[in-house]
């Protein structure tokens, strides 16, 4: 399906406000310049990659084209400069993360491959770029760093209070994040069929009931566990029961992205980027998808291929 280029597209623009906050709160945490700088010395970026790309298979134009593809696609429709790389790694479900602050990358289960078709995969990857571009990933790889840090920095005074502290912190941000990511995923297929039903497919729907599944059921169940909140206990309940997980509950997920896509915000941010699209020219590398500047014949800044850009 032909997509809308949203140039100029900025995170602001569908950013979750439960994110804001809980990462305005994470930021005023005691003690987060330390994890950072142990971190910076340590090599994490480095560590993570040379973890994914010594064990995975790297996705390539020659290798894996169709996945490729989407993944430039939606690169472009969020208006990234430079696409991650991608790497697959073993896996039936459906799963995928984003890692890497200087240089990012993209890791996809197999199983995404296998279960979602091609725009439930565009809203999957649109997630993850989602996450990299309104750069979250620094915050995730605290995270999954944090225990390690905790050995590797030794004795630092208050450091296992300041480890409990942000863990809770972390994890309670990290949640938010993924409903902004969401949003990105949504403008990434611009399809809400396709997103919903990669929710339920996320949600565990098996693969013989792919074609047979009503998705509004998933959405009234969705609705249900958001009516929920009207209840002191029960909210009460769902805040405790969610707090030591990175992700929240799948149907939340859907129902707080129907509620956004429903609210017209996000078919302004379509119309909007429609309507400049003629007056924003673009040129994309047809090797890695990376932006192009307008001039003469050149080389790619990301990959190096000679191609001709738009003139002025």
């Amino acid at each position: 399906m032909a997509r809308t280029i949203l140039s100029g597209l900025q995170t602001a623009a569908y950013e979750h406000p439960w994110d804001r906050k809980a990462l305005d709160g994470l930021k005023g945490a005691p003690g987060l310049e330390t994890v950072i700088r142990g971190l910076n010395e340590h090599g994490l970026d480095r560590l993570i990659r040379i973890q994914y790309t010594g064990s995975n298979l790297r996705v390539t134009r020659d290798n894996l084209p169709d996945l490729h593809t989407l993944v430039l696609e939606a690169v472009q429709v969020l208006d990234m400069k430079v696409p991650p790389e991608v790497y697959l790694q073993e896996g039936g479900g459906i799963n995928a993360f984003s890692a890497g602050v200087e240089k990012p990358l993209l890791v996809l289960n197999a199983g995404c491959l296998d279960h979602l078709t091609d725009d439930e995969l565009v809203f999957v990857i649109g997630h993850e770029l989602g996450h990299i571009k309104s750069q979250h990933v620094l915050y995730h790889q605290i995270g999954f760093a944090l225990p390690y840090l905790s050995t590797a920095l030794g004795d630092l005074p208050g450091l296992s209070v300041l480890s409990t502290a942000m863990k809770v912190a972390l994890l309670n941000w990290k949640r938010m994040s993924e409903l902004t990511a969401d949003r990105a995923g949504l403008l990434a297929c611009q399809n809400r069929d396709a997103a919903i039903g990669a929710m339920v497919k996320i949600a565990g729907l098996p693969r013989k009931y792919h074609s047979k599944f009503n998705t509004e059921d998933f959405l009234a169940q969705a609705r249900e566990f958001k009516g929920l909140d009207a209840n002191l206990f029960d909210r009460f309940t769902k805040l405790i029961s969610i707090m030591g997980e990175d992700h929240p509950w799948t149907v939340m997920r859907a129902a707080e992205f129907e509620r956004w896509s429903s609210s017209g915000q996000y078919d302004r941010i379509l119309a909007a980027r429609a309507r400049q699209a003629g007056d924003q020219p673009a040129n994309f590398c047809p090797r890695c998808g990376c932006r192009l500047p307008i001039g003469d014949e050149c080389f790619c800044p990301c990959c190096g291929d000679p191609i001709k850009v738009l003139s002025a």
